[in-house]
């Protein structure tokens, strides 16, 4: 079985559509398949990018590429944040991309006039009239100062807010912010490893109209290490899953909550690996218990 670290600096998006046969008829790529932000008439494509480590370096050659490969089919959510705001901003407006691309922007809470230089900051670097989204991390302080969210949201500088968490013990807070109607999106943990937010905090989400994305689909490579030296089952070939990628992914998205899955790599044949999961069938629910209960037989 294959590294997903291994490092593969250079390689062709052309090429690895090759590798990937299923992201491509004939000559023609395929665009991933897309849900509807909640309350929107927008489309969202349902695999994103997380915040690789190609885009924390300032790794422009290899980032460059990602975005060039998530573009070419479609892709358009990439979360940033720190210094993957500028540099992925920067690709983006030089690939005349910044109105392609949904870019999950972080800022915290602070003074009013501190948090507005911040947007406008951040949006000239991404060449954009308004940030497509701001969340953080901090649930209670974002609760207390809802108010500069919103203002921030109101006057134009930014179209969505929300937050960004990931472990189980903050689902509560996130709950509770769901049914007070104070976020727009919210980005949690869920995979076949960590089932949790499907019991109540993904319905929820869905029944209240708040858009959903993922994190930690692999839960930070440890998926892999339980994986390792199994054979894919044969049966996942029945939902179009060609590999444990896939298999990790396809799961997440049978889940209707779930507007967007975010998935982290600098290595280019990973993310169309990765990709491939957008097409196909889904699993159904019996089929997603029986997931479910082949990962549990390899705890």
């Amino acid at each position: 079985m294959n590294n997903r670290r291994e490092f593969i600096k250079q390689t062709g998006a052309i090429a690895l559509a090759a590798f990937s046969p299923s992201l491509a008829i004939g000559t023609e790529q395929r665009l991933l398949p897309t849900r509807l932000i909640p309350g929107t008439d927008e489309a969202m494509p349902i695999i994103g990018l997380g915040n690789s480590s190609s885009f924390r370096a300032d790794d422009l050659s290899v980032a460059g590429n990602l975005i060039d490969i998530f573009l070419e089919h479609g892709g358009r959510y990439i979360d940033v944040g720190g210094s993957s705001a500028f540099s992925v901003g920067k690709l983006g407006q030089e690939k005349d991309a910044a109105d392609k691309l949904f870019l999950g922007n972080y800022v915290d809470p602070k003074e009013d006039s501190a948090m507005r230089n911040d947007v406008v900051t951040i949006a000239k670097a991404q060449g954009k009239a308004a940030l497509d989204l701001i969340h953080t991390r901090n649930t209670g302080a974002y609760r207390t100062q809802i108010d500069k969210y919103r203002a921030l949201r109101d006057e134009g500088l930014v179209r969505f807010i929300g937050i960004a968490r990931s472990g189980q013990q903050a689902f509560d807070s996130i709950a509770g912010l769901v049914e007070s109607g104070l976020v727009d999106f919210i980005q949690v943990n869920y995979s076949l490893v960590e089932p949790v937010a499907a019991e109540r905090l993904l319905p929820l989400a869905k029944d209240k109209g708040v858009a959903v994305t993922i994190n930690r689909p692999f839960q930070n490579g440890n998926f892999f290490s339980l994986i390792r030296d199994h054979e894919l089952p044969e049966w996942a070939a029945e939902f179009d899953c060609e590999s444990w990628a896939q298999f990790s992914l396809k799961f997440i998205l049978a889940n209707s909550a779930v507007n967007c899955v975010l998935t982290e790599t600098a290595n280019p044949k990973h993310a169309v690996d990765n990709l491939g999961a957008g097409f196909g069938r889904l699993p159904d629910e019996s089929e997603q218990q029986k997931m479910l209960e082949h990962i549990r037989n390899l705890i």
